[in-house]
């Protein structure tokens, strides 16, 4: 369940306190950002309706319908995981761009206090049992 980084790798969670800004991006320096990121900050800011261009122009996986309210966007690890388990990898925590919430935060912070990760098992045993999901990518 651990990560390069550890407990360090926590600090991601700080981007969720950022709640002057509309939204907050979280890469990593090993990140390389290929395209404008313009399409995503409006699918999380505009409402609905007004990103609806925006959302169209989005490259989902499959068949992939998104929620009215979009709070986050990410990426998946692909390359931790082994042929054919594509459908269980996780969050890749090189990139994470998110609407910052006091309530996620704390919510998070109390995930990681009640310290009930269970290896293989995940937090509470529900999410996170993948590389990394003892970390921010798990929660």
């Amino acid at each position: 369940g651990a990560s390069c980084c550890g407990a360090k790798e926590f600090i991601k969670l700080y981007a969720y306190a950022l709640v002057n800004h509309p939204v907050a991006v979280i890469l990593d320096l090993d990140s390389l950002i290929l395209k404008p990121l313009d399409d995503l900050i409006d699918s999380i800011i505009l409402g609905e309706v007004e990103a609806l261009e925006a959302r169209k122009r989005l490259p989902l996986h499959g068949d992939l319908e998104l929620p009215k309210k979009i709070d986050a966007f990410y990426t998946r690890d692909y390359n931790m995981v082994n042929p054919g388990g594509e459908e269980y990898a996780g969050v890749q925590g090189g990139f994470l761009m998110l609407r910052p919430s006091e309530e996620a935060f704390e919510e998070y912070i109390d995930i990681i206090l009640e310290g009930n990760y269970v290896e293989g098992q995940g937090w509470g045993g529900k999410y996170g049992y993948f590389f990394g999901g003892m970390q921010i990518q798990g929660i």
